[in-house]
Formats: structure tokens, C-alpha cells, sequence
């Protein structure tokens, strides 16, 4: 196996939706697991879960519930499709563009089929949480306890009964920051995912169009209401007659950085 460095991994790992059938081991997939369980997570809480199908599971899914994902995808496909096109400079523009809304439909129908339908037989993981709804809550009472004790510390009960009221609207954003923090340690876990098969030579695409259809996705699958699907990741081998999508979908735009080289002093 051919060691790639990680700077090489980042640059050419590449969303690939065309696949060979060759198949996909299990213990492989574990060792891929592994890799990207290294991935960062807030206070190391490794809470992201991962479902495996089967090579003839995931055709099924896939099968089943793609384009039905992709309903919703289609019209902000449509608006990249028309932002992209007009940004051209003259002359770069090599196919006539749609004029009406009919052509406009038809031209991302036949993008989707020709770049962004899934085609040949990669295996389909989903990486998902379980929505502990206790655990917000006991989040929440803990914070009113520390608050409560934190106002019986002021020298007054005008002031500590102040201090609660001010403080209390802190608790609800306390426990949103909570839950998202959370979500990006998934965030990291699947684009860990990615470099780490793209390392072990394998191919990968990050799915979003399966949450827009996760409830009967579930019901599909046996999984009940308290898994919470964030992301999908189709595995395996790129087909060799794989279509590149256009330049669009591949440039990479400059970073947009603020720097901030002295603070601005402010009275207290």
C-alpha cells in the first residue's frame, strides 16, 4: 500500500459517485473506522455511531431512496448551475445555455444523471447519534442548581435574585452550544472517514441528500426515532470511466480571513 502524506490526502481526495463492483471487505471498513475515530471531539466524546451496509443493502437503499433525496437538492442545484454560468468570462461558455425554465429543469436532470447519480456498487455508512433527551435535561437542572448557588453567593438577595434572572437567559444558549459542539465531533468523524479510505486507496463521497428523507430512511432500516442520522458516506472502488464534474463543483475560492493585529481598547 502506497503511503500518502496528509497535505497530498487533503488535496486529492475527490467527492467520486461512480463505482467499480468490486467489494468492499468488512475487516477493511473496520480498519477505516479505527483511522478515523482519531478525529478531534469535544471533550474527547467520541459520540459519533456508524451503521455499515452491506454491498447488496446499500444498491437497495440507494435504490430506494436517492432521487427521492435529491427532490429537494434539485432546485438549489438548478440556482449553482445559473450562478456558475453567468460568472464565465465570454467565450469560456462552450454549450449554448437554457433560456427558459422548462430547459433550465431539463439541463440539471441530465447533470444529476451524467455527474451526480450514484452509479455501479460502493458501500453506503451512515454516521449517526442517539438523541439522549434525558441528558439535555439533566444539562439544564444542573446549570439552575449552579445558578442558584452562584446567587446565594451575593451580598444581597436583590442582587443575587438579579444575578439569576441575567444569568438564567444564558442556560438555553449553554445547552444549544452543547448540542453543536457535538455535531461538528460527527463533522470531523466523516471527513476523517474520507482521508482515511482515500489513504487505504478507496474512493468516497459525502451524502447530505438522505437526511431530507431520514424518517422513512429509518423506518426502512428497523432503526428507531432516537437515531439521528448526520451524515452519509458512499465507499469503494472508483470506476475507471468515471465522470469528472465540471470545474465548478471543483475549484477550491481563497480563504476569507479577518486579521486582527491590535484589539481595540475599551473603557470598562
Amino acid at each position: 500500500m502506497e503511503t500518502i502524506s496528509l497535505e497530498q490526502g487533503m488535496r486529492e481526495r475527490r467527492a467520486v459517485r461512480h463505482y467499480s463492483d468490486a467489494h468492499i471487505s468488512d475487516p477493511l471498513l473496520s480498519e477505516i473506522f479505527e483511522l478515523a475515530s482519531w478525529a478531534p471531539s469535544p471533550g474527547n466524546t467520541q459520540a459519533w455511531k456508524v451503521i455499515a451496509l452491506s454491498h447488496e443493502a446499500s444498491k437497495d437503499v440507494i435504490t430506494r431512496f436517492e432521487l427521492a433525496g435529491w427532490e429537494s437538492v434539485f432546485p438549489v442545484l438548478g440556482q449553482v448551475l445559473r450562478n456558475g454560468s453567468a460568472a464565465l468570462p465570454d467565450g469560456q461558455g462552450t454549450e449554448p445555455q437554457p433560456s427558459t425554465a422548462a430547459e433550465w429543469n431539463q439541463h440539471v436532470m441530465d447533470m444529476y444523471h451524467k455527474h451526480f447519480e450514484v452509479k455501479g456498487s460502493p458501500r453506503l455508512v451512515f454516521i449517526y447519534r442517539t438523541i439522549d433527551r434525558k441528558r439535555y435535561v439533566d444539562l439544564f437542572l444542573l446549570s439552575l442548581s449552579t445558578l442558584i448557588l452562584r446567587s446565594k453567593e451575593q451580598p444581597s438577595l436583590i442582587k443575587g435574585l438579579g444575578h439569576f434572572i441575567s444569568s438564567l437567559r444564558n442556560v438555553p444558549t449553554l445547552i444549544r452550544v452543547n448540542a453543536l459542539t457535538r455535531t461538528l465531533g460527527l463533522a470531523n468523524f466523516t471527513y476523517a472517514l474520507t482521508l482515511a479510505a482515500h489513504s487505504r486507496g478507496l474512493a468516497t463521497c459525502i451524502q447530505s441528500n438522505y437526511l431530507n428523507v431520514q424518517r422513512d430512511l429509518r423506518r426502512h432500516l428497523g432503526l428507531g426515532s432516537e437515531v439521528d442520522i448526520v451524515a452519509s458516506v458512499l465507499i469503494g472502488h472508483q470506476a475507471p470511466n468515471a465522470s469528472v464534474v465540471p470545474e465548478l463543483f471543483r475549484t477550491r475560492k481563497p480563504v476569507a480571513v479577518d486579521w486582527i493585529d491590535e484589539l481595540a481598547h475599551r473603557k470598562p
